[in-house]
């Protein structure tokens, strides 16, 4: 036996040791049922993921279970835990998740935990604003209309938070204080550094000029933009020459980069599993539609 074990035996020890928590832990709990939940799932995480991990896991669990004690004195549905707990809360107790699934038959509700993750994040781009300040106010009222489409069923939570995350890039690039609306220059500045945002960024133009008589056009530099891009590419090209460790992954991610720089073609590492690889001199071509790409190899 281990030293300090007396005559009980490593599994027998932690067993004991989790049992004894749960105990502790259910004459916490009033609701006697939820009390008995709590047993259920303590035996069922020993179980599960032995009596070791279980009996240094179990009060952290107790924490979970004794709030739904306080809420509602019984096992509630999924849309309530994720109402009370929301998306993040939920990954945080993703074994006590896994019992009332697999045990209680609470049904996980993925699209509800999607809307609920995003209006989460939705949230947070709207407390990113100085408070009370123009930036803030303007945003509020871009969420409004955002959030009237939304309960039309004419856009997404997704594609509003993306929207919306947008327009508070623009409004901090233009002026972190919050006390000033974006200028044509304001726009051309914030889409020559992420010109991808174009599309993204319109709806908000479109908002401020109806709704504060600007004049504002989303528009990229195209040629400034492929430069740009052109230099970021370069820069990681250079990082990844320095590695040491050029496996299988690094190829694959050296040859997706090397084909946007050098032939201004972008490949998915998905797609480029599916296209014929050979080596050639010092670097590599790919045949892709009926063409053939060479690039170095470092």
């Amino acid at each position: 036996m281990p030293a300090g074990r007396g005559v009980a035996c490593e599994l027998c020890y932690w067993t004991r040791t989790c049992r004894k928590r749960i105990i502790i832990g259910q004459a916490g709990i009033s609701a006697k049922a939820l009390s008995d939940a709590f047993g259920e799932f303590g035996e069922w995480l020993i179980r599960t993921t032995g009596p070791h991990k279980a009996a240094l896991k179990i009060n952290h669990f107790f924490s979970f279970f004794l709030e739904i004690d306080q809420a509602w004195s019984r096992i509630p549905s999924y849309s309530e835990l994720l109402h009370h707990f929301g998306a993040e809360g939920l990954r945080r107790v993703r074994l006590p998740m896994r019992w009332l699934h697999e045990e209680q038959g609470v049904e996980p509700d993925h699209q509800a935990k999607r809307i609920d993750s995003e209006k989460r994040r939705i949230q947070a781009c709207l407390s990113s604003m100085p408070s009370a300040s123009l930036s803030d106010q303007v945003l509020q009222a871009y969420w409004l209309q955002l959030e009237t489409r939304i309960e039309a069923g004419t856009t997404s939570h997704t594609s509003a938070r993306l929207a919306l995350s947008a327009a508070a890039a623009l409004l901090l690039n233009t002026d972190r204080e919050g006390q000033r609306l974006p200028n044509q220059g304001d726009v051309d500045s914030y889409l020559s550094a992420v010109p991808g945002q174009a599309a993204s960024v319109t709806g908000f133009t479109n908002f401020l000029n109806r709704q504060h008589a600007t004049t504002l056009t989303p528009r990229v530099d195209e040629k400034r933009a492929r430069k740009r891009r052109k230099e970021k590419l370069a820069r990681t090209m250079i990082q990844m020459a320095k590695c040491t460790d050029q496996g299988e992954e690094w190829k694959e991610r050296w040859i997706v980069t090397a084909m946007e720089y050098f032939h201004d073609k972008k490949v998915s590492k998905k797609a480029l599993r599916q296209q014929t690889i050979e080596h050639s001199g010092d670097g590599v071509r790919v045949s892709m539609e009926g063409v053939s790409y060479w690039m170095p190899i470092v």
